[in-house]
């Protein structure tokens, strides 16, 4: 992310092929592997590593990052994926947050409760990047019943153990780019289990990602027709 924010690349990755910038401002949203494979075994987990782009055609700069910076509507732009959120500490370039994230697939319901610190960086009035990186990670147990309850951290199914997410900003062409790349450490997948489970680790991502992406550029995009906003 400094080596694109100083120049030594180009600032987003659709820049790197003209045919990806065609696609997003038409309307596609983009979500592919990095380095075309994910995921990444290492001892005991897996590395999930995924990027994606969109294109938000009339919007600003700002209006993008009020929404993005918008945690308590969390819950309303990203449901149901994200049942709670807060803002534990705030600063013009810092915040600290705390999210409630919930994903049902295949009839398994995976709950995480995380801290995240998140850091902000305005490059210029059309251009910001920001990293949010999870210092605690704790899975739910029985989500949504009476017996519902956190276990400690580094314990449970091993869904999601740590995460990294880098937004790219850019205002141009009449509109808004907007780039994720989720980066997760998970638990590995046993091999007796390797034939039912992997396909869902592969596929997971992905779709957690493109549902981001248009819940994004669907909450920037009511705002921007909202009768209050005109």
């Amino acid at each position: 992310m400094k080596e694109r924010a100083s120049g030594q690349g180009p600032f987003l990755w659709v820049d790197e092929n003209q045919n990806l910038v065609r696609r997003v401002q038409a309307g596609e949203i983009l979500a592919e592997p990095v380095d075309g494979s994910s995921p990444h075994p290492v001892p005991g987990g897996l590395i999930h590593d995924w990027i994606g782009a969109l294109f938000v055609p009339k919007a600003n700069l700002d209006g993008v990052m009020s929404v993005l910076n918008d945690y308590p509507r969390y819950k309303d732009f990203y449901r149901p994926m994200v049942a709670k959120a807060s803002v534990l500490e705030k600063a013009p370039d810092h915040e600290k947050v705390t999210l409630l994230l919930v994903q049902k697939a295949y009839s398994v319901t995976a709950a995480v409760k995380t801290d995240n610190d998140v850091q902000i960086d305005r490059l210029d009035a059309r251009r910001t990047y920001s990293s949010s990186l999870s210092t605690h990670v704790w899975e739910i147990a029985d989500y949504g019943k009476p017996s519902e309850h956190a276990l400690p951290e580094g314990h449970g199914p091993g869904y999601v153990w740590r995460t990294l997410i880098a937004t790219r900003l850019e205002q141009r062409d009449h509109g808004v780019y907007v780039e994720m790349e989720m980066m997760g450490l998970s638990r590995g997948i046993p091999l007796a289990f390797r034939w039912l489970v992997q396909p869902l680790a592969e596929r997971l991502p992905r779709i957690i990602l493109l549902t981001m992406l248009k819940d994004t550029r669907d909450a920037v995009s009511e705002e921007i027709t909202s009768p209050e906003i005109k």
